[in-house]
């Protein structure tokens, strides 16, 4: 079963702006709402107000892969930099410092600006260090991903599924928020597979009568469509179709979302991003095959669907 992402929050602590990038610490910001990284606080509500200028060493900085980011069959380019207190050792495992330990690594500044983080955390009332929160349930430590195979990313909520993948070799300073739901699979082809029966009207029309709702339509998708999904099966001539037609797939939305700048500009409403690229893919041939394969390979009828305004209802970033 695939894992939730980890708690990065509150946003203003752990996202960064690098302003300068040199020295043994790097000077950084808390993201303003105008800047490049502003998308990622626009929403805050813990501490939104909060700023940590300062320092950080450059190994404690990483890429957060989050909602914003994820199209359909796409994981954009718009990974927002934060810094954790925290490390990834060359097998890939976390190790998670205090800040007197970071202090005598030589990141004098590093460790005081944590420490201001902390400070600020702790008169908020929830009793949790910066160190605690990112590793609510291990969230972290469980982000080990090897130096092979594919890491599928899917989104945690809304009514439609969206997932992507990458090759976990180009996923070395990536880590997953909360908004996401990852697994890493050894095979290609059938990460790909993966990748194509999410995306498809098919398994959300299979998911929806489980589906969890609120006051504004399905609310959580989380591991779900995973227990619904045939397991893979490299013998059946229908699954590999649909892994060389997601594939393509991917291609394609590529191709869309380089021209068309508003597609993959993350401070714009996911809600509507999504849905238009889902209503263009939906228009290829390459798409309509996918949904008819993996409809049956799910044994559903489809549902004509308008998904560039349905989504802008139901679906949400969370």
């Amino acid at each position: 079963m695939p894992q939730q992402g980890a708690d990065l929050m509150p946003r203003t602590a752990l996202c960064i702006e690098v302003l300068k990038e040199s020295g043994a610490e790097y000077r950084v910001e808390t993201p303003r709402k105008e800047t490049t990284w502003g998308f990622t606080v626009k929403a805050a509500k813990e501490m939104k107000d909060e700023r940590f200028p300062g320092h950080v060493a450059p190994r404690f900085i990483y890429r957060m892969a989050q909602s914003e980011n994820l199209l359909p069959f796409l994981l954009g380019e718009h990974r927002a930099p934060i810094a954790i207190p925290a490390e990834r050792d060359s097998a890939g495992t976390w190790k998670i410092y205090e800040e007197k330990e970071i202090r005598g690594q030589g990141f004098v500044e590093t460790a005081r600006r944590f420490q201001a983080i902390n400070a600020k955390l702790g008169k908020i009332g929830q009793g949790k260090t910066l160190q605690q929160r990112i590793d609510e349930r291990g969230k972290l430590a469980k982000q080990v991903f090897g130096d092979q195979g594919y890491l599928i990313v899917a989104g945690a909520g809304g009514k439609y599924i969206c997932a992507a993948c990458l090759p976990v070799a180009e996923a070395h300073d990536l880590i997953i928020d909360q908004t996401l739901y990852w697994k890493v699979i050894a095979n290609e082809t059938e990460a790909w597979f993966c990748v194509g029966m999410l995306n498809s009207q098919a398994l959300t029309e299979a998911i929806t009568p489980f589906n969890p709702k609120g006051a504004f339509g399905e609310r959580h998708i989380h591991a779900l469509p995973y227990r619904l999904m045939p397991h893979f099966d490299s013998g059946n001539e229908d699954h590999l179709r649909i892994a060389a037609l997601a594939r393509k797939a991917a291609v394609i939305a590529q191709a869309i979302v380089a021209k068309d700048e508003k597609l993959s500009d993350p401070s714009r409403a996911l809600t509507s991003r999504r849905g238009r690229l889902r209503s263009l893919l939906a228009d290829t041939k390459e798409v309509r095959e996918m949904e008819q394969l993996c409809a049956a390979a799910l044994g559903v009828s489809l549902v004509e669907d308008e998904p560039a305004k349905s989504a802008s209802v139901s679906e949400t970033a969370s």
